[in-house]
Order: structure tokens, then sequence, then C-alpha cells
């Protein structure tokens, strides 16, 4: 039985797909998944990840606009918001710590998140400061080249 957070990550999944009808067509889906999960887990779920019912069935919340920008996305988005506001970047114990300025670091994981590079694994976001967490010690290094080129940084060899 996957933890809650898990359950949810797959329900999330699910949604970005597209809208599901009922709760008992998310449980289905989810079942195919290998999880199961009751009708008051899966609207506890729901609720707490503030997924809403429109008239095409249950959607993440913004999915319209998430779209939209996963479409910028495709156009150099993640580009042009790391070069934007990263200001500078390490290499620490398996991690990257990128740097950006005040209130900018959600902004950057946040479209790392919408559109992840190859290798990278997931994003950890605070005010000003960002880490990224690589799949592999490989991915460390080619996603390091990478966040350094595309924020106009020095690579280092």
């Amino acid at each position: 039985m996957p933890t809650p957070l898990k359950r949810q990550a797959l329900i999330r999944e699910i949604l970005a797909e597209g809208p599901v009808s009922s709760q008992d067509r998310l449980g289905e889906l989810l079942l195919g998944r290998g999880v199961r999960a009751t009708q008051a887990t899966l609207s506890r779920d729901l609720r707490e990840l503030g997924v809403v019912k429109g008239p095409e069935g249950y959607r993440l919340p913004m999915e319209p606009m998430r779209r939209r920008l996963r479409g910028l996305a495709a156009t150099g988005a993640l580009e042009r918001v790391i070069r934007q506001y990263v200001v500078g970047m390490d290499e620490a114990l398996g991690l990257i710590v990128m740097r950006t300025g005040p209130g900018h670091a959600q902004v950057v994981a946040l479209e790392l998140d919408r559109t992840p590079p190859e290798g990278l694994a997931g994003t950890i976001a605070g005010d000003d400061t960002m880490f990224l967490a690589p799949k592999t010690e490989a991915d460390l290094r080619a996603l390091a080249v990478m966040m350094r080129e595309m924020a106009g940084l020095e690579v280092t060899p």
C-alpha cells in the first residue's frame, strides 16, 4: 500500500492526462496502476489536492493554465526562466544548488518540475535557493553543465 503522498502523486499524474468523470473511474484508474483506494480515501485525497469538479469531471486546479504553460515550455520557457532568475550555482554532495534573487527560487523550481530535463529526479525550493536532485552521478554532471549553460554562468571543467 503506497503512502498517501505517493497515492496523491499518482492521482496528480492521472488528472494531468485529463479530467476524470467520477471518483469510481479514478479508483479504477488507480487500481490499474496497482493502488486500491476507498471512496472516502479518494474524497480526502481530492480535497487535499485541491481538485475541482467541473462539467468534464474532476481536474487539477488551474489545469487549463498548466496546459498553456506546457506549450510555452516547449518554446523555451525553462531556459528563459533559468537565464532570467538564476545567479549562481554549486554542486554539493550529489545535489545541484542554484541561487536566485529573493523570491525567485520557487518560480525556477516550478518550471523545472513542469518540464524536467532528462535525469532530474526533483527539486526543493526556498526563497532564493533551490536544490536539484539528479537521478544518478552521471546525471549530476550533465545537469550541472546544462543548467550553467542555460543560466549563462561559466561552465566548470
